[in-house]
């Protein structure tokens, strides 16, 4: 030792340890927690890398799915402007009723307005119709009714099944003049 003391002072040595302590101290609080920040972050990039990926492969099935949703078909509900019916046109009402029940593949056995309302002044007039048939033929009976124009609101549906046939009863109010 005396040797190493010799060739490299007392002095020399304890600065070179100090040195060395602070390589070490920078070395532990400084490269050390970036190595590990840099592995993280190479990690996060290789998430958004694969995640950028599957967006570029997905994106193809992505736009034929919008287009078919976006494509206008034949199944979309008639929705027209309101108007009203003017009171001489109130005896159509029941025949109109009856042809939309007859392209429906329904029968209307009655359809006629609510006497009670008939000589008031009201801008509503309820219509009480009973109507035959099958119950998958019943919506179409309902988007035949969604073209009327003058059509205000359905207030009440009454489903009743008969041995053959269901029976359904409902009162509707058109908007009148």
């Amino acid at each position: 030792m005396d040797k190493i003391y010799a060739i490299i002072p007392k002095r020399s040595m304890v600065y070179l340890l100090i040195c060395l302590c602070g390589v070490l101290i920078i070395f532990a609080a400084g490269i050390i927690p970036e190595y590990f920040s840099s592995v993280r972050l190479d990690h996060q990039i290789n998430n958004i890398q694969f995640q950028i990926e599957e967006q570029k492969r997905l994106y193809p099935i992505h736009q034929v799915l919008q287009n078919k949703t976006h494509k206008e078909d034949g199944r979309t509900l008639p929705f027209p402007k309101k108007n009203f019916l003017s009171r001489t046109q109130m005896d159509a009402v029941p025949e109109t009723f009856r042809e939309i029940a007859k392209k429906a593949n329904l029968d209307i056995v009655s359809a006629s307005p609510d006497l009670n309302y008939l000589g008031s002044e009201s801008r509503f007039l309820p219509i009480n119709a009973v109507i035959r048939g099958d119950f998958f033929n019943f919506r179409k009976f309902l988007i035949g009714l969604g073209e009327i124009p003058y059509l205000e609101r359905i207030e009440e549906i009454q489903i009743q099944q008969n041995e053959d046939t269901m029976e359904l009863k409902m009162k509707m109010w058109l908007i009148v003049s």
